[in-house]
């Protein structure tokens, strides 16, 4: 029986999602809430056959959780099954090595057979992004930095900002100076390709890093 994991801050959808999974003969091992819960789950011995990926969550966004997996644990089949349908998540995703992408307006019915896709080596992404085999080898070449570059602190000031706070007030929430921000909002800048707060507000926004 394949074993499965799930890391999404929806209990309802983790509810809903295990006990389809059930009724197809998958094994449920654990429901993680966040992503250094998933983290800290399979660092404790618990390992699935694949892993089921939320992007936006509280803590640490699904980007991060997937490198740690594809670092440590090569293994693990991971799905992202996520609300956000950006493409440049998709391509963020396939770059760092997961499996497959599915939106969650995907019928549950559907799952199941997606994620034996997944088991048997083929990759699945959403119809609505046809890429071919060249394709996703040259998405794989690529590089996302605000994927698989920005750190902690700096999801944690671009949240903040999101929240409506000023420079100088996520500075002190943070308990840094106020050139210290300065110095993250810039490395923010260059791993975003944006030139303003709301625009790294509104692309962080777009695709999952801070809500």
């Amino acid at each position: 029986m394949n074993k499965i994991m799930m890391c999404d801050d929806h209990v309802m959808v983790m509810d809903t999602i295990g006990d389809l999974l059930r009724k197809e003969n998958f094994e449920v091992i654990a429901t993680t809430l966040s992503g250094e819960a998933c983290i800290k789950a399979i660092d404790s011995g618990l390992i699935p056959d694949v892993l089921i990926l939320d992007i936006n969550m509280p803590e640490m966004p699904g980007y991060k959780v997937a490198q740690h997996f594809k670092k440590h644990y090569p293994n693990v089949k991971i799905l992202v099954f996520s609300m956000i349908t950006d493409e440049n998540a998709v391509k963020a995703m396939i770059r760092i090595g997961v499996n497959g992408f599915a939106f969650k307006n995907l019928p549950a019915s559907e799952l199941a057979e997606i994620i034996r896709k997944i088991i048997s080596g083929q990759e699945y992404y959403p119809p609505e992004f046809i890429f071919s085999t060249e394709e996703i080898a040259s998405i794989k070449q690529q590089k996302f930095p605000w994927a698989e570059q920005l750190t902690k602190k700096e999801i944690q000031a671009a949240q903040l900002l999101a929240n409506d706070l000023s420079r100088k007030q996520v500075a002190s929430d943070m308990g840094i100076s106020a050139s210290s921000i300065n110095k993250k909002l810039e490395r923010i800048f260059k791993k975003t390709n944006q030139n303003t707060t709301i625009g790294i507000i509104r692309f962080l926004r777009k695709v999952g890093i801070i809500k």
